[in-house]
Protein backbone atom coordinates (compact mmCIF):
# COMPACT_ATOMS: atom_id res chain seq x y z
CA UNK A 1 0.00 0.00 0.00
CA UNK A 2 1.25 3.47 -1.10
CA UNK A 3 2.33 5.67 2.23
CA UNK A 4 0.98 8.83 1.59
CA UNK A 5 3.06 11.87 2.68
CA UNK A 6 1.61 14.25 4.81
CA UNK A 7 2.84 17.33 7.40
CA UNK A 8 0.81 18.36 10.30
CA UNK A 9 0.48 22.49 10.15
CA UNK A 10 -0.36 25.08 12.59
CA UNK A 11 -0.93 27.80 10.32
CA UNK A 12 1.07 30.41 7.84
CA UNK A 13 1.63 33.46 8.48
CA UNK A 14 1.94 36.35 5.59
CA UNK A 15 3.69 39.58 6.79
CA UNK A 16 7.66 40.47 5.65
CA UNK A 17 7.50 36.63 5.08
CA UNK A 18 5.60 33.71 4.70
CA UNK A 19 5.90 31.99 8.00
CA UNK A 20 4.73 27.98 8.23
CA UNK A 21 4.37 26.98 11.43
CA UNK A 22 4.49 23.24 12.33
CA UNK A 23 2.93 22.60 16.16
CA UNK A 24 4.33 19.66 17.92
CA UNK A 25 7.60 19.76 20.02
CA UNK A 26 9.88 17.76 21.71
CA UNK A 27 11.15 20.12 24.45
CA UNK A 28 9.03 21.37 26.78
CA UNK A 29 9.97 24.73 26.93
CA UNK A 30 8.94 26.59 30.38
CA UNK A 31 8.84 29.88 28.55
CA UNK A 32 7.09 29.18 25.48
CA UNK A 33 4.56 31.38 23.76
CA UNK A 34 3.73 29.50 20.79
CA UNK A 35 0.12 28.38 20.52
CA UNK A 36 -1.01 25.82 18.10
CA UNK A 37 -4.03 27.26 15.32
CA UNK A 38 -5.43 24.95 12.95
CA UNK A 39 -3.76 21.80 13.12
CA UNK A 40 -4.65 19.92 9.87
CA UNK A 41 -2.43 17.50 7.83
CA UNK A 42 -1.87 18.36 4.39
CA UNK A 43 0.07 16.96 1.93
CA UNK A 44 3.69 18.90 0.92
CA UNK A 45 2.35 19.56 -2.42
CA UNK A 46 -0.83 21.16 -1.06
CA UNK A 47 1.29 22.97 1.49
CA UNK A 48 3.56 23.54 -1.42
CA UNK A 49 0.95 24.82 -3.61
CA UNK A 50 -0.58 27.60 -1.07
CA UNK A 51 2.82 28.97 0.01
CA UNK A 52 3.45 29.71 -3.84
CA UNK A 53 -0.06 31.20 -4.35
CA UNK A 54 0.29 33.33 -1.63
CA UNK A 55 3.99 34.79 -2.99
CA UNK A 56 2.70 35.54 -5.79
CA UNK A 57 0.17 38.08 -4.61
CA UNK A 58 2.58 39.16 -2.05
CA UNK A 59 6.39 41.27 -2.14
CA UNK A 60 8.10 38.21 -0.42
CA UNK A 61 10.19 35.12 -1.91
CA UNK A 62 11.15 34.00 1.39
CA UNK A 63 9.42 31.49 3.68
CA UNK A 64 10.26 30.49 7.19
CA UNK A 65 9.73 27.39 8.73
CA UNK A 66 9.15 27.23 12.37
CA UNK A 67 7.30 26.12 15.15
CA UNK A 68 7.22 24.26 17.35
CA UNK A 69 9.86 21.74 15.67
CA UNK A 70 9.60 21.61 12.36
CA UNK A 71 11.79 18.39 11.78
CA UNK A 72 9.20 16.25 13.48
CA UNK A 73 8.00 16.41 10.52
CA UNK A 74 9.41 13.13 8.83
CA UNK A 75 8.01 14.76 5.02
CA UNK A 76 9.62 18.52 5.55
CA UNK A 77 12.11 17.79 2.94
CA UNK A 78 10.12 16.71 0.45
CA UNK A 79 8.41 20.11 1.20
CA UNK A 80 11.42 22.13 0.66
CA UNK A 81 12.43 20.78 -2.34
CA UNK A 82 9.41 21.67 -3.71
CA UNK A 83 9.43 25.12 -2.48
CA UNK A 84 13.54 25.56 -3.51
CA UNK A 85 12.21 24.50 -7.30
CA UNK A 86 10.07 27.15 -7.60
CA UNK A 87 12.50 29.54 -6.54
CA UNK A 88 11.47 30.44 -2.73
CA UNK A 89 14.15 31.53 -0.12
CA UNK A 90 13.36 28.26 2.91
CA UNK A 91 15.01 28.69 5.88
CA UNK A 92 14.59 26.67 9.15
CA UNK A 93 14.36 27.91 12.92
CA UNK A 94 14.83 24.41 14.45
CA UNK A 95 15.77 22.77 18.05
CA UNK A 96 18.60 21.27 16.86
CA UNK A 97 17.90 17.47 17.66
CA UNK A 98 16.85 16.38 14.57
CA UNK A 99 20.02 16.62 12.30
CA UNK A 100 19.03 13.56 9.99
CA UNK A 101 15.84 15.49 8.93
CA UNK A 102 18.07 19.21 8.54
CA UNK A 103 20.45 17.01 6.46
CA UNK A 104 17.91 16.22 3.89
CA UNK A 105 16.41 18.97 3.43
CA UNK A 106 16.60 22.09 0.56
CA UNK A 107 17.26 25.18 2.89
CA UNK A 108 19.43 28.41 2.10
CA UNK A 109 19.86 29.48 5.79
CA UNK A 110 19.21 27.56 9.31
CA UNK A 111 18.47 29.14 12.48
CA UNK A 112 19.33 27.04 15.67
CA UNK A 113 17.98 27.59 18.94
CA UNK A 114 20.39 27.25 21.45
CA UNK A 115 18.83 27.33 25.15
CA UNK A 116 22.47 27.33 26.89
CA UNK A 117 25.79 25.47 26.92
CA UNK A 118 25.26 24.58 30.67
CA UNK A 119 23.74 20.94 29.93
CA UNK A 120 22.13 21.46 33.91
CA UNK A 121 20.40 25.07 32.70
CA UNK A 122 19.39 23.72 29.50
CA UNK A 123 17.26 20.70 31.11
CA UNK A 124 15.84 23.02 33.36
CA UNK A 125 14.46 25.04 30.45
CA UNK A 126 13.81 22.42 28.10
CA UNK A 127 13.24 19.28 29.90
CA UNK A 128 15.83 17.84 28.04
CA UNK A 129 19.38 17.38 27.28
CA UNK A 130 21.71 20.02 24.92
CA UNK A 131 23.97 17.21 24.14
CA UNK A 132 22.64 16.50 20.12
CA UNK A 133 21.43 20.55 19.93
CA UNK A 134 25.32 20.99 20.64
CA UNK A 135 26.75 17.94 18.01
CA UNK A 136 24.26 18.95 15.54
CA UNK A 137 25.21 22.54 15.92
CA UNK A 138 29.37 21.66 14.85
CA UNK A 139 28.09 19.31 12.24
CA UNK A 140 25.92 21.70 10.36
CA UNK A 141 28.93 25.04 10.78
CA UNK A 142 31.10 22.51 8.07
CA UNK A 143 27.95 22.50 5.44
CA UNK A 144 28.27 24.52 2.45
CA UNK A 145 24.78 24.46 1.74
CA UNK A 146 23.52 27.04 3.95
CA UNK A 147 24.02 29.47 6.19
CA UNK A 148 23.83 28.73 9.78
CA UNK A 149 23.06 31.28 12.23
CA UNK A 150 22.75 30.35 16.17
CA UNK A 151 20.30 31.89 18.27
CA UNK A 152 20.15 32.09 22.41
CA UNK A 153 17.34 34.18 24.45
CA UNK A 154 19.03 36.34 27.13
CA UNK A 155 17.16 35.63 30.31
CA UNK A 156 18.49 37.45 33.59
CA UNK A 157 19.70 35.25 36.47
CA UNK A 158 19.52 32.22 34.03
CA UNK A 159 21.01 32.90 31.15
CA UNK A 160 23.13 35.46 31.65
CA UNK A 161 26.13 37.26 30.18
CA UNK A 162 28.60 34.60 31.92
CA UNK A 163 26.74 32.15 30.10
CA UNK A 164 26.58 34.08 26.64
CA UNK A 165 30.21 34.33 27.00
CA UNK A 166 30.30 30.68 27.11
CA UNK A 167 28.23 30.42 24.52
CA UNK A 168 30.28 32.42 22.07
CA UNK A 169 33.33 30.79 23.02
CA UNK A 170 32.22 27.17 22.33
CA UNK A 171 31.42 28.73 18.49
CA UNK A 172 34.09 30.88 18.13
CA UNK A 173 35.86 27.68 16.14
CA UNK A 174 32.64 27.31 13.98
CA UNK A 175 32.38 30.87 12.22
CA UNK A 176 28.68 31.12 12.54
CA UNK A 177 26.36 34.29 13.49
CA UNK A 178 24.69 34.56 16.56
CA UNK A 179 22.22 35.80 17.54
CA UNK A 180 20.82 37.32 20.68
CA UNK A 181 17.58 37.92 21.61
CA UNK A 182 15.92 39.12 25.18
CA UNK A 183 13.47 37.32 27.08
CA UNK A 184 9.97 38.08 27.04
CA UNK A 185 7.98 37.39 30.09
CA UNK A 186 4.87 35.92 28.81
CA UNK A 187 3.54 34.61 32.10
CA UNK A 188 6.90 34.96 33.22
CA UNK A 189 6.68 31.33 34.31
CA UNK A 190 10.54 31.52 35.04
CA UNK A 191 10.24 34.24 37.37
CA UNK A 192 12.86 36.18 35.17
CA UNK A 193 12.80 39.95 34.39
CA UNK A 194 13.08 41.54 30.81
CA UNK A 195 16.79 42.24 30.39
CA UNK A 196 17.17 46.13 29.47
CA UNK A 197 19.07 47.28 25.95
CA UNK A 198 21.87 48.00 28.03
CA UNK A 199 22.20 43.98 29.63
CA UNK A 200 21.79 42.67 26.09
CA UNK A 201 24.63 45.18 24.70
CA UNK A 202 27.05 43.92 27.06
CA UNK A 203 26.31 40.31 25.81
CA UNK A 204 26.46 41.00 22.47
CA UNK A 205 30.11 43.09 23.15
CA UNK A 206 31.39 40.10 25.41
CA UNK A 207 30.52 37.63 22.39
CA UNK A 208 32.21 39.96 19.59
CA UNK A 209 35.37 38.99 21.64
CA UNK A 210 34.78 35.71 20.10
CA UNK A 211 32.69 36.12 16.89
CA UNK A 212 32.56 38.13 13.63
CA UNK A 213 28.91 38.57 13.37
CA UNK A 214 27.02 39.04 16.53
CA UNK A 215 23.14 40.42 16.36
CA UNK A 216 20.43 41.15 19.14
CA UNK A 217 16.92 41.63 19.23
CA UNK A 218 17.55 45.77 19.59
CA UNK A 219 19.01 45.76 15.60
CA UNK A 220 15.57 44.57 14.51
CA UNK A 221 13.39 46.91 16.16
CA UNK A 222 10.59 48.25 13.76
CA UNK A 223 7.15 48.83 12.90
CA UNK A 224 6.61 44.83 12.15
CA UNK A 225 4.07 44.77 9.23
CA UNK A 226 0.00 43.39 9.38
CA UNK A 227 -0.19 39.79 9.23
CA UNK A 228 -2.68 37.70 7.91
CA UNK A 229 -3.40 34.24 8.82
CA UNK A 230 -4.21 31.08 6.95
CA UNK A 231 -5.52 28.44 9.37
CA UNK A 232 -7.03 25.82 6.57
CA UNK A 233 -5.51 25.51 3.48
CA UNK A 234 -8.37 23.85 1.51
Amino acid sequence: MLEVKVILISHISISDVITLLTPTCNFRCSYCFFRPMGCRSYTPSKVADVIIDVMAESDTDTVLIAGGEPTLQSDLPELTEILHRNDLRVILSTNGTRRDVIERCALDEVHVDLKALDDEKHRRLTGSSNREVLRCIEALASSDDFLLEVATVFIPGIVDVDEIEDIASFLSPLNVSYRITGYMEYGNELGAPRPGPELIMEAAEVSRKYLDHVTTSLDFRRHKPRKRIITDLR
